[in-house]
C-alpha cells in the first residue's frame, strides 16, 4: 500500500464530500402548468415562517409543526429593514441568521422558497425597507430609479452571495427551490 501524507488524505476526503453534496442536488424545472423538481410535476404546498418574529429557539419547533400539518416547503422574506438599519452594517446574528433558519428547514426535510424582498408585504413597517434609504437623495422607491436599484441591487446581491456560499440553493444540494426579487 502506498503512504500517504495527512495532506493527501485531506484532499482525497474533500474531493469525496465536493462529489457526494453533488449527488444530492435537486433539479428544478417548470413548464405552463407546473412545477418540477427532479423530474417530477409538484404541486408544493407552502406556508410563511417569518424568522425575526420569533426566537431562534423557536424555530425548530415552529418549522416541525409546518410539516406535521402537511407543508412541504416553508417561505420567508428577508427583511432588508432588519438586516442594514444603518446604510452598509449589517446584522445577520440571533433571529436575524435567516442561513441558520433556512438550514433547519432543510434539517426538517422541507423545501424552502427565499423571497429577497427588497419590499416585502407582510404587515412590516414601511414594507422592509430601512428608513435610511427614504432619506436618500434623488431616490423614488420601487420605481425605475437608478438611485433605488442601486442600493437594491446591492443588498440583493450580498443576500444571494449568502446563500450560495451556504449551499442553499437546490442546485447546490440546499433546501432553496425558490427564490423571489420583489414582492410583486
Amino acid at each position: 500500500m502506498l503512504a500517504m501524507g495527512s495532506s493527501a488524505w485531506v484532499g482525497i476526503i474533500l474531493f469525496s464530500l465536493a462529489a457526494l453534496c453533488s449527488c444530492f442536488a435537486t433539479e428544478v424545472t417548470y413548464d405552463a402548468n407546473a412545477l418540477i423538481i427532479n423530474g417530477e410535476r409538484r404541486l408544493i404546498f407552502s406556508g410563511s415562517i417569518h424568522y425575526p418574529r420569533s426566537t431562534v429557539e423557536m424555530w425548530p419547533d415552529i418549522i416541525q409543526k409546518a410539516r406535521d400539518g402537511g407543508l412541504d416547503a416553508i417561505e420567508s422574506y428577508v427583511f432588508w429593514d432588519r438586516h442594514e438599519p444603518v446604510r452598509r452594517e449589517y446584522d445577520f446574528s440571533g433571529n436575524l441568521d435567516f442561513i441558520k433558519f433556512f438550514k433547519l428547514v432543510q434539517e426538517a426535510g422541507l423545501y424552502a422558497i427565499l423571497r429577497i424582498g427588497p419590499y416585502v408585504c407582510a404587515e412590516w413597517k414601511y414594507g422592509g425597507f430601512p428608513l435610511w434609504l427614504h432619506n436618500m437623495s434623488g431616490i423614488e422607491l420601487r420605481t425605475d430609479n437608478s438611485v433605488y436599484k442601486n442600493e437594491m441591487q446591492i443588498f440583493t446581491t450580498k443576500i444571494v452571495d449568502m446563500v450560495k456560499e451556504a449551499n442553499l440553493f437546490a442546485s447546490q444540494g440546499g433546501p432553496i427551490i425558490l427564490a423571489q426579487i420583489e414582492n410583486d
